[in-house]
């Protein structure tokens, strides 16, 4: 078949997880021994150095990070990066709240690799950094080493004043081993903190859809909208709420809400094939090749298998 489900109706990672936030960084810690040469340098990626390579100096590190922080809120990740890496080439020890700056940045990126390498340095200096030791069970959780993100995540989810971002992480790991009723105790926990986190209620709306309470997903998700109108990963899974509960129009209403019709329409019919409501299936399929001709093989694949599919039913159903 074409479409692959989890691509289609918002079964693929339809938890979000990569949430950071400078929010988690506590009190810097020292530690490491000083050494020879640029021990930063690997953490660079390029491109900063050199198109900051001119900027005014700083007094001191502390300076240098107050305009990594600026520079971070201005959306300039490039020059946060340059003056975090220049405000820890002027200590005289490494520093993990800078380290865990950088993490964050490489992380947004999705450079990976950088990112866990400067987490790890940043725990290596301070082991109970909840910032690093939550952005990387993160990363961990996005290459899918769940058992090793959860040996990061649950000692600081035990923590009294556990970030959000840890729990909520918990919960996707939970959901994943379709042990849904912890998962739902870790949004509950994540939430605590503000019970309008979109990310939060996007999670636990699906968590309740996994569990079979499709009136209880559907107050999650529209929380989840709610705060965030803009948020087109609640609002699929909204759509496929509705999708299940055979509230078609408003499903494709909300599958529709960034735009792409046809792929509304494609991703519908797939959940109403899955439903075995085969006629709906088809004509869903049919609409999505009607409005778009860029989508045209897509959805008359996936015609053509449902066809497939009702004809060995019709023969088995006579045998």
């Amino acid at each position: 078949m074409r479409i692959d489900i989890k691509a289609a109706t918002g079964l693929r990672t339809v938890w979000a997880v990569a949430a950071l936030s400078l929010a988690l960084s506590g009190c810097a810690a020292t530690g490491g021994a000083p050494q020879e040469g640029d021990i930063y340098g690997s953490l660079n990626n390029g491109g900063s150095s050199v198109a900051y390579g001119t900027a005014f100096p700083v007094g001191s590190a502390e300076e240098a990070y107050r305009n990594g922080d600026a520079a971070l809120r201005a959306g300039d990740a490039d020059r946060a990066l340059f003056e975090y890496l220049r405000g820890l080439r002027m200590e005289r020890r490494p520093q993990a709240d800078p380290l865990y700056r950088v993490g964050i940045i490489h992380h947004g990126r999705g450079n990976h690799e950088l990112a866990d390498t400067a987490y790890r340095w940043a725990l290596d200096i301070d082991p109970r950094h909840p910032g690093a030791g939550t952005a990387l069970g993160i990363i961990l959780i996005q290459q899918r080493d769940y058992e090793q993100a959860e040996q990061f995540l649950a000692p600081i989810a035990a923590r009294r004043e556990a970030p959000w971002q840890a729990h909520n992480a918990l919960g996707v790991i939970a959901d994943i081993r379709t042990d849904h009723a912890a998962a739902q105790a870790h949004y509950a926990r994540a939430l605590e903190t503000n019970p309008r986190i979109p990310l939060v209620l996007n999670n636990q709306g699906y968590s309740r859809y996994l569990a079979g309470d499709l009136p209880g997903a559907r107050q999650a998700l529209r929380q989840a909208v709610s705060a965030n109108p803009d948020y087109d990963l609640a609002w699929r899974n909204l759509g496929l709420v509705h999708a299940r509960e055979g509230d078609y129009e408003t499903a494709i209403e909300a599958v529709a809400r960034g735009g792409d019709r046809a792929k509304a329409y494609n991703d519908i019919g797939y959940i109403s094939m899955l439903e075995g409501r085969y006629q709906d299936a088809m004509g869903f399929f049919d609409e999505a090749m009607r409005l778009s001709p860029a989508y045209y093989v897509t959805a008359s694949e996936n015609a053509r298998s449902l066809d497939q599919l009702i004809r060995r039913q019709g023969a088995s159903d006579i045998n």
